[in-house]
């Protein structure tokens, strides 16, 4: 028989805790009601334990939601279920972050999708959970933690005499890949992760006017946008099938690029190619393969960076070697943001043109997330979202718009690169509950809406945010954005077609299962091409060709299309 606490808090509040997730309520009467609705919509017996702080008492909710004593129960099959919710309480880890390789074509967990994935899913869904800082427990710069940079930390319940707290589990989990190519690359840390919300979905009577709208995950909210599917000869859609330059690379070896350049790792050979010529720019031997690489910014100087081991460096433009930067044992990068974020601990600092730079430590209860234009951004679960200069000191708060006014923040998917992503949905929903709920881009600028998605907890409930290379587009599941605007460009969840890490503004997807295609504008194109980049400003396509060579192709000019 399933078992539910129920915990008055010196805060004034009581807490119910049943299987593994927490509750909040104002008084013990409305706690044992919303049991009684459970056990009568779930047909479900329940034993309750109340624990006032002084006592504890024992009552028992029968099937029908009658509350009375305790049912007996057989010894065993009592002693086992405890067994069971002691284990599943234990169920948690600690960080989530890695990348997804030249390989992946999904997320590995949308934040468990490549993972996000040094912070998310890979292109089938990586395991991972995150845990919770015990603001009791923290010294005077210290926070609460979601997920290694991914949002808010859900909101944790008082401490309150033995309640169980079950660990949720985060989208991402490190991983090494032994491919290494952009998009994936790129993606680590990106794609941000956020705790479930430690909510029991309110199951209240059938008839109620407040029952949570309830879908499916085979019922379509958003039709189709127009979509079509072509074949073409081009290499890339809309690209010159004649190369601008060539240059063979190593048969195995992993290929990363971006406008920065191409890196190659083989063996015990790191080599970077010019973007724009193709020439070599940097070439040396390392001892350990990268696990992380992204283009960034430092102190406004555009860089490709890396990280091996306890080492990072970046190759500035215009640069033929790399600047060295020794990091702390065990810390953890993020570019959730423009800029890339180091965590070791409580302490958080990002890459300066002499070294790393501390950056202030948010106030206790808020999880820092990502750096943008020198401006730190934090949250605690519901907002408002406030941005720090690391530079000046000066802050400022930006209040989320709301979607609607019953509606309430379930989930944090992502924050960085001027934007919020955050689910949005009735008293009672959650990331699993199957519920009707709102997908949210707003604006880091001033907290406005910039596009709304009405979807359900089915559909994106468990994935996450991938930006892609170039920081034109991103997607969550199969919703692809305008990662500029924050606008939706098309939805192809009612089509075979699963969406892999964007370049630029063309995404690489397969359909029917196993058919590799590109996705340019409003056109799917059947192709077995594996574009690595978009780069200089989309005028050229970076493609890997199966003879072990990169070949950059040109983009067609209108007279051509014409």
């Amino acid at each position: 028989m399933p078992r539910a606490l129920i915990s008055v808090s010196d805060d004034g509040f009581t807490y119910t805790t049943l299987n593994g997730a927490t509750s909040r309520y104002s008084d013990t009467g409305q706690a044992i009601s919303y049991l009684g609705d459970y056990a009568k919509e779930t047909a479900t017996p329940l034993t309750v334990t109340i624990d006032d702080g002084t006592k504890k008492t024992e009552i028992g909710i029968d099937e029908d939601g009658r509350v009375g004593a305790v049912p007996t129960q057989d010894a065993g099959a009592e002693a086992a279920a405890d067994d069971s919710a002691t284990a599943a309480a234990a169920n948690g880890s600690d960080e989530a972050a890695g990348h997804a390789g030249h390989a992946s074509n999904e997320e590995t967990g949308s934040a468990g999708q490549v993972e996000q994935d040094s912070n998310g899913q890979p292109t089938n869904e990586q395991d991972g959970s995150a845990t919770l800082d015990d603001p009791s427990n923290s010294n005077g710069d210290s926070y609460p933690m979601g997920t290694p940079f991914s949002g808010p930390a859900a909101p944790a319940a008082p401490a309150v005499k033995k309640t169980p707290v079950r660990k949720r589990s985060a989208r991402n989990r490190p991983q090494r890949l032994k491919k290494i190519t952009i998009p994936g690359l790129v993606l680590i840390g990106l794609a941000i992760l956020m705790v479930g919300a430690f909510v029991v979905p309110n199951i209240v009577p059938i008839d109620s006017p407040d029952t949570p709208q309830t879908i499916g995950s085979e019922q379509q909210i958003n039709p189709a946008s127009e979509l079509s599917v072509d074949k073409t000869k081009d290499v890339v859609p809309s690209y010159d099938n004649s190369p601008a330059w060539e240059a063979e690379v190593p048969k195995h070896a992993s290929v990363t690029a971006s406008d920065r350049g191409v890196l190659l790792v083989n063996d015990n050979r790191l080599e970077v190619l010019d973007s724009d010529t193709g020439k070599s720019r940097y070439k040396a031997k390392i001892s350990e393969s990268p696990t992380f690489a992204v283009d960034t910014v430092i102190d406004g100087r555009p860089a490709l960076l890396w990280q091996s081991g306890d080492t990072a460096e970046a190759l500035f433009d215009g640069d033929s070697k790399p600047k060295t930067y020794q990091l702390p044992e065990k810390a953890r990068i993020t570019s959730a943001g423009k800029s890339v974020l180091v965590k070791t601990g409580n302490k958080l600092s990002t890459f300066g043109a002499e070294g790393l730079e501390n950056v202030p430590t948010p106030q206790a209860g808020s999880t820092p997330m990502a750096i943008d234009d020198d401006e730190l951004f934090s949250s605690d679960w519901n907002g408002p979202v406030k941005a720090k200069n690391i530079k000046t000191g000066d802050e400022r708060s930006i209040k989320l718009e709301a979607p609607g006014d019953e509606l309430k923040i379930i989930d944090w998917i992502s924050a960085g690169h001027g934007k919020a992503i955050t689910l949005w949905g009735e008293q009672g929903a959650s990331t699993n509950s199957g519920h009707r709920i709102q997908l949210v881009v707003h604006s880091l600028e001033d907290g406005s809406i910039l596009s709304t998605v009405t979807t359900t907890t089915d559909i994106v409930g468990k994935k996450s945010w991938v930006r892609g290379q170039g920081g034109e587009r991103a997607y969550i599941g199969p919703y692809l954005f305008d990662l500029e605007s924050g606008l939706l460009l098309m939805d192809v969840s009612s089509r075979d077609i699963h969406l892999s890490e964007p370049r630029g503004t063309i995404v690489p997807c397969t359909m029917d299962t196993n058919t590799s295609c590109l996705l340019a504008g409003k056109q799917a194109f059947k192709t077995e091409t594996d574009l690595l980049a978009i780069v200089d400003d989309g005028n050229e396509a970076l493609v890997l060709g199966d003879d072990s060579t990169v070949r950059a192709y040109p983009k067609r000019s209108d007279k051509q299309d014409r």
